[in-house]
């Protein structure tokens, strides 16, 4: 039984049904049917999952199955996964489905409740650049230019949330302000990490992929971010985090690393799909509430 099984069947379903009245919860079914297209040779696909015990987010299982095809979850620190694959002349078709309990998400600033961690090296790599979110002279400008003044983290993180406001103003589809956000706080000595999710508010999802943030703040633990309503402390539901894990390698994958992960992604001899383009990828995802 792997981590998300366990806590979903011994720990969190009878915790978050006692609790969803009282604590705010609300239940979403979230389905995922594949068909790739054009399959020629061995057939691989991956879906994003969510994130397992967040405070804002339970996972209470997923469901899944591969026709003619074999499937695994694969797990890691930053990002879970299902992998699919299928053999020459199969016709893929996959699908899965998630459970998760959802709640707006708040960090009360005004008092520090968070004692400091023993060691902050673990925070390290979220002050690294990556390949999505290079760090150069001109971004190391605008984080200074933005921070001038400010003396603790939260002022500096502050700086740059109001300054990328006072910029682009808020952006509704927000992922690439929010990773732009990441990269000058990062800059700025600030650990900060992109959350990649989907929004839950339609019932067709599949083109509802969206990114928001977190950053570290020394006394009050990792923060919510969300430039799209421009809001920071907190954010609101219904939204679902799958992970925060960025140049991401697929497994088996014959294709290069992604910048991200928060659309399903398939490839064949042929190569890669076209995650961004359900239609033709053909994948479909639905939401449900209060199942």
């Amino acid at each position: 039984m792997n981590r998300r099984e366990f806590l979903a069947s011994a720990v969190l379903v009878p915790r978050i049904a006692q609790s969803l009245t009282t604590e705010g919860w609300r239940l979403f079914e979230i389905g995922t049917h594949v068909h790739v297209q054009n399959a020629r040779g061995i057939t691989r696909a991956w879906l994003p999952t969510p994130l397992v015990g967040m405070p804002y987010q339970q996972t209470l299982g997923d469901t899944y199955h591969a026709e003619g095809g074999t499937s695994v979850m694969v797990e890691s620190e930053d990002v879970d996964m299902l992998f699919t694959e299928w053999p020459a002349g199969a016709d893929p078709i996959l699908t899965m489905t998630s459970r998760v309990a959802t709640r707006d998400h708040a960090v009360d600033l005004a008092t520090p409740r968070v004692p400091p961690p023993p060691d902050l090296s673990k925070f390290a790599r979220y002050l690294h650049a990556t390949r999505t979110m290079p760090s150069d002279g001109a971004l190391k400008a605008a984080a200074d230019q933005m921070t001038r003044g400010a003396g603790t983290d939260i002022e500096k993180a502050r700086a740059i949330f109001d300054g990328l406001l006072r910029e682009k103003g808020a952006d509704s589809t927000a992922s690439a302000a929010h990773e732009h956000f990441v990269a000058l706080a990062r800059v700025a000595g600030v650990p900060t990490r992109p959350v990649y999710g989907l929004r839950l508010g339609s019932a067709a999802s599949s083109k509802a992929q969206l990114c928001r943030a977190e950053t570290y703040l020394v006394g009050f633990g990792w923060v919510p971010v969300d430039l799209s309503e421009g809001l920071f402390g907190r954010w609101t539901a219904p939204w679902v985090a799958f992970n925060v894990a960025h140049d991401v390698t697929l497994p088996r994958s014959t294709g290069r690393s992604l910048p991200s992960f928060m659309y399903p992604q398939a490839e064949t001899a042929s190569g890669r799909a076209d995650s961004q383009s359900p239609d033709t990828f053909r994948y479909e995802i639905t939401v449900r509430e209060g199942t």
